[in-house]
């Protein structure tokens, strides 16, 4: 309900719980998401196989655990029918973690926005057993700092033109680290 009312500016605090969502939600342009804390503040989809959040020009993520998502859904991904519109200010998400089987933390499709066409994480833990942490594509940018992978397929795919800048990052027990 109140990302339905939020304005650009607004900071929605979501205290400790487990929630389910009827995703995909929309984060309006500039608003922030902030979780009491990741280890207490539980977020899953009611329709596992979509997207969870699509996000915008400057919106903010943090301290939350995504769970249950499975391919092809992701935690954050553009909308596809393009109305993220021009990137100017990367979506952002922080100090977050995704516990999942086939399913993404982050997709960057290039496809559905302009602009930068990018999207910033840090501290963005992965287990998705089996799936990927960050899919970057069709001419997407991500800038990754401190990406843990533990079980992924591909810990990072990039592919179509996707550009990927690592720092501070490690990948687990998965199949690849890069691809």
């Amino acid at each position: 309900k109140a990302l339905q009312t939020a304005t650009a500016g607004s900071v929605i605090f979501v205290k400790s719980g487990d929630y389910t969502i009827n995703n995909p939600l929309t984060i309006p342009t500039e608003v922030s998401l902030i979780g009491d804390n990741l280890g207490t503040t539980t977020i899953r989809p009611a329709n596992t196989s979509s997207d969870m959040f699509y996000v915008n020009n400057g919106i903010y993520i943090a301290g939350f655990t995504f769970k249950d998502h499975v391919s092809p859904a992701a935690v954050v991904a553009y909308n596809p029918n393009g109305s993220a519109g021009v990137i100017t200010r990367s979506p952002y998400v922080q100090n977050c973690t995704s516990i999942t089987t086939t399913g993404t933390g982050m997709r960057i499709d290039g496809a559905h926005c302009s602009g930068l066409r990018s999207m910033v994480l840090d501290s963005f833990t992965q287990y998705n057993q089996g799936g990927i942490g960050c899919k970057v594509h069709n001419r997407g940018y991500c800038q990754v700092v401190s990406m843990f992978t533990i079980c992924c397929d591909k810990s990072i795919l990039a592919e179509s033109g996707g550009t990927v800048s690592v720092t501070n990052s490690n990948s687990d027990f998965g199949n690849y680290a890069l691809y």
